[in-house]
């Protein structure tokens, strides 16, 4: 009875091990197989992707999923990106306005903290995704006033004016 299961084990082991597919009969016509076998990886040229290295830059800050509020100090405003001015040969005395970073509101999470409902934005900006609650800064130019739930208040401190982000439908 032994043996009789060894065999079966033996053949049920090489049943599993064949090609799910069986292959194509070769062809022994005038023409040639014009595939390329199934097991052929194809070149890909990854140096051709990317030119450089795009890897988004994580500053220190808090972590979004340690629950209470840990004391930190506040970040530094940057610096105001400096507007092109007027050269002698501009016909008129118009300095070009900055262009501060863009901010796309993703999502809003809740959680309950000592009873209370506490919300964070999830924030979408050139230096990637971020979570900020009420009073964080974000890409050092905005500070979040208000989480509703689907929509965002951030400050433009430089500025001082009220930008509304609200989750795309």
């Amino acid at each position: 009875m032994a043996a009789g299961l060894l065999v079966a084990m033996a053949g049920a082991w090489y049943w599993a091990l064949m090609p799910s597919v069986p292959a194509p009969p070769a062809q022994t016509g005038g023409r040639a197989a014009s595939s390329r076998p199934a097991s052929a990886v194809p070149a890909v040229g990854l140096d051709r992707l990317a030119t450089h290295d795009v890897r988004p830059v994580l500053e220190p800050g808090r972590n979004p999923f340690q629950s209470g509020v840990a004391p930190r100090a506040a970040a530094p405003v940057g610096e105001r990106p400096v507007a092109a001015a007027a050269g002698p040969s501009s016909s008129s005395g118009v300095v070009a306005a900055p262009t501060w970073p863009r901010l796309d509101l993703i999502g809003v999470a809740e959680a309950r903290e000592a009873g209370a409902v506490v919300r964070t934005a999830i924030l979408a900006g050139p230096r990637g995704v971020q979570h900020a609650r009420v009073g964080d800064l974000v890409e050092q130019v905005y500070r979040v006033d208000r989480i509703a739930d689907r929509s965002v208040e951030v400050r433009l401190i430089p500025e001082q004016r009220t930008l509304r982000l609200a989750l795309r439908p």
